[in-house]
């Protein structure tokens, strides 16, 4: 068979943090971008915060198939920033790349030397296998004036370089939205009872309290055996306070004003992931309703004055609320891709390193299945899909620890 889609092995991916697709829709270049090539939404998996989102992109895959559940973990009831996960990274999308013979510059730049990086790269790189990921975080410096124009000659540079048969795609993996009340589920548990404070204090009383709240969307028991002062004994009685919150929250937890319930769905942790560190997630995974997020003060195990509070005018919030009201896009042109494709159903934002990698045909092992509307039929006539997210196994270590692990918390 004649292979009809060996071209040049070019490719430039922008990747646009922080932005949604409106915001660029209007600039003629990507409008036209977006008719040439394919556009889809990407939705990040729980629990949304920045940094796992930024791991899902690079890696493939879910950051808790590696260990890592929320950017902010609690460490005996203090809250600290954990940035890497407990099992070995994965390889990450420049890793592959590299793998396998391309010349790869991975660069974090910010909006003013975008355009210039770029037009330089387009300059100076070898002409064959060559990729520039080139990303940019823009929610804290969005300044319109200054965003499309250089967004257009970044495009126009770009394109210019890959050619008709190489790769350009433009990407964002998330975006911030607007919040109408803060949430503090924690003053919440405490006028349940499930939490008991000092008197008189804010402190936790934790010999008397069942479970707590803490980063993004994680409610925690306060178990027997794992937590510096637990009392929940980790077989039945766990499985009694899981119901009962489960139950009990979204029905009875209700925005004063409006009477809508502001908790979405509560998942135990088996409903959102699976693998070998399955334990070192939170029992319970909160999902508020859109237009809710936790409070700063609740991410940290902490109190406010009360419930609800309101967020700053204008304030916009990335981390801890629905998934839907931050999604990323994609959109893309290669010889590979079908020509003015719009994919309306959801896709996780995990699909976005397969589907450029086998784009490009290279093989890739571990990752999410690509986004097969998004391809030219005839390009997957020729090179066909053919695996997604496979095991990949833990080292003699790992699995001690895990066993260790297990048997502290009376599994084993």
């Amino acid at each position: 068979m004649t292979d009809t889609y060996n071209g040049t092995k070019r490719a430039v991916i922008l990747w646009l943090s922080g932005l949604q697709l409106t915001d660029l829709l209007e600039l003629p270049e990507v409008e036209a971008l977006a008719k040439r090539g394919v556009q889809v939404e990407l939705d990040p998996l729980p629990i949304t915060g920045p940094r796992g989102q930024h791991l899902q992109v690079l890696s493939g895959r879910s950051p808790s198939s590696f260990g890592f559940f929320d950017t902010l973990v609690p460490q005996n009831y203090v809250i600290q920033e954990q940035t890497t996960g407990r099992g070995d990274m994965p390889k990450l999308l420049p890793d592959i790349l590299r793998s396998v013979g391309w010349h790869v510059e991975y660069k974090e730049t910010p909006l003013a030397d975008f355009a210039s990086s770029v037009h330089q790269w387009t300059q100076t790189v070898p002409s064959q296998a060559a990729c520039l990921i080139l990303k940019c975080s823009v929610e804290d410096i969005w300044k319109r004036e200054i965003m499309l124009p250089t967004l257009a000659r970044t495009l126009n540079d770009a394109l210019a370089w890959v050619g008709e048969t190489g790769l350009l795609a433009v990407l964002s993996d998330w975006h911030p939205a607007a919040v109408k009340r803060f949430v503090n589920l924690n003053n919440y548990l405490a006028e349940m009872g499930v939490i008991e404070r000092v008197q008189d204090s804010l402190t936790i009383d934790w010999l008397n309290s069942l479970a707590y709240f803490a980063g993004h969307g994680q409610l925690w028991l306060n178990l027997l055996g794992r937590d510096a002062q637990g009392i929940v004994h980790p077989q039945g009685e766990a499985e009694e306070v899981c119901e009962t919150l489960i139950k009990a929250l979204p029905a009875k937890l209700l925005d004063p004003q409006t009477g809508e319930a502001i908790i979405e769905h509560i998942f135990r942790r088996e409903e959102l992931y699976a693998g070998n560190y399955l334990f070192y997630a939170p029992e319970l995974v909160v999902q508020f309703a859109p237009g809710y997020a936790p409070s700063p003060r609740s991410q940290a195990i902490d109190f406010d004055d009360a419930i609800f509070t309101m967020p700053a005018a204008g304030a916009l919030v990335g981390a801890g609320v629905h998934p839907s009201q931050v999604r990323g896009f994609l959109l893309a042109s290669s010889h590979a891709l079908a020509t003015a494709v719009r994919v309306t159903e959801r896709v996780p934002l995990t699909a976005v390193a397969p589907t450029l990698l086998h784009a490009l045909d290279i093989e890739y092992s571990g990752l999410e299945r690509p986004i097969a509307s998004l391809f030219d039929p005839a390009y997957l006539a020729e090179r066909p899909i053919k695996s997604g997210t496979e095991d990949q196994g833990l080292s003699d270590e790992d699995e001690e620890l895990i066993i260790n692990r297990l048997r502290d918390l009376g599994y084993v």
